[in-house]
């Protein structure tokens, strides 16, 4: 348990909808991640193969609206089943390089999409856990989740959770891995500081937990490559000079920034995470622990 975990936050931008080209540029970067040493490897969002945005830009709530329904097929051709080629090579990569995988996927059940993190380590999907209630629009492309993600998975220092998005601000997600013992946090976003600012340093001095909230960028230029037929939201889509500004950072368990948030670019955070500073920081404040009183507290999570 003294050891160190070497974390690495991902932040790029999608080739968007193209989930073959934006996991080759997520490969790409995962694996310079690993020859930094990276022993967890985390990236935002739904990241494969993009958050979508058109929903709210292009009023997504047309019913039975053609161009609408178009969006949505293209956003369903590219999503992520489980058994995707794309899931076969990340436990491949986790398996040779001994690594933990943590990351957005946008998962295709039979015609219902998913918002999906999914966590492999030694070669082995162990969990997926899709978005409780995806967040105001979302709900027109994404299907509800479930509790059966709602777990933690081990490391070297200790038990590794992560929620989605908006599901950072729901207390009882965020009690269900404390009553696990998490000790790091993944908050996965599609990416904007006015997002991460605060509640990152607010769950790591609520939970004495190290935080790492990961963004990803989405701008015009990831955009160009497809056809309006395909994508009839593209020109609607191009009049802003970026719609996700990314806003990653990592912060220690007693809530000051250790790396500080990565803004209107590309690029990879690291940072060495022990169990140290956690367990000091618990010394007065446990909430996974003798601070919890789940005697009390009658609190049970549906994990089916």
């Amino acid at each position: 348990m003294s050891e160190n975990s070497k974390i690495a936050a991902i932040q790029i931008a999608p080739v968007y909808l193209d989930k073959a080209a934006t996991w080759k540029k997520l490969k790409e970067k995962i694996m310079e991640a690993i020859e930094q040493n990276a022993e967890i490897i985390t990236w935002g969002e739904t990241l494969i193969p993009g958050y979508p945005q058109w929903v709210s830009e292009t009023g997504g709530a047309k019913f039975n609206d053609k161009d609408q329904k178009q969006a949505y097929f293209k956003y369903w051709q590219e999503a992520v089943p489980l058994d995707d080629p794309i899931i076969s090579e990340m436990r491949a990569i986790s398996g040779e390089h001994n690594v933990m995988l943590v990351g957005g996927i946008l998962e295709r059940g039979t015609s219902s999409l998913y918002a999906t993190i999914i966590t492999i380590s030694d070669g082995v999907l162990r969990g997926r856990h899709r978005k409780i209630k995806p967040t105001y629009e979302e709900r027109l492309v994404w299907s509800d989740g479930d509790g059966k993600g709602l777990r933690v998975y081990d490391t070297k220092i200790g038990k590794l959770g992560a929620l989605n998005c908006w599901e950072n601000w729901l207390p009882l997600a965020r009690a269900a891995l404390h009553k696990q013992g998490e000790v790091i946090h993944i908050a996965v976003w599609p990416g904007s500081i006015k997002l991460t600012k605060h509640i990152s340093r607010f769950m790591a001095m609520e939970g004495r937990s190290w935080v790492i909230s990961v963004s990803g960028l989405l701008r015009p230029k990831d955009i160009e490559h497809l056809s309006e037929e395909e994508f009839p939201m593209k020109e609607a889509m191009m009049t802003e000079d970026y719609w996700q500004n990314g806003g990653s950072m990592i912060v220690k368990p007693d809530g000051k920034i250790l790396v500080e948030p990565l803004i209107d670019q590309e690029g990879i955070l690291y940072a060495e995470l022990e169990i140290e500073s956690v367990i000091k920081e618990r010394q007065n404040l446990d909430i996974s622990g003798h601070y919890s009183r789940f005697d009390i507290f009658n609190f049970s999570v549906n994990n089916s």
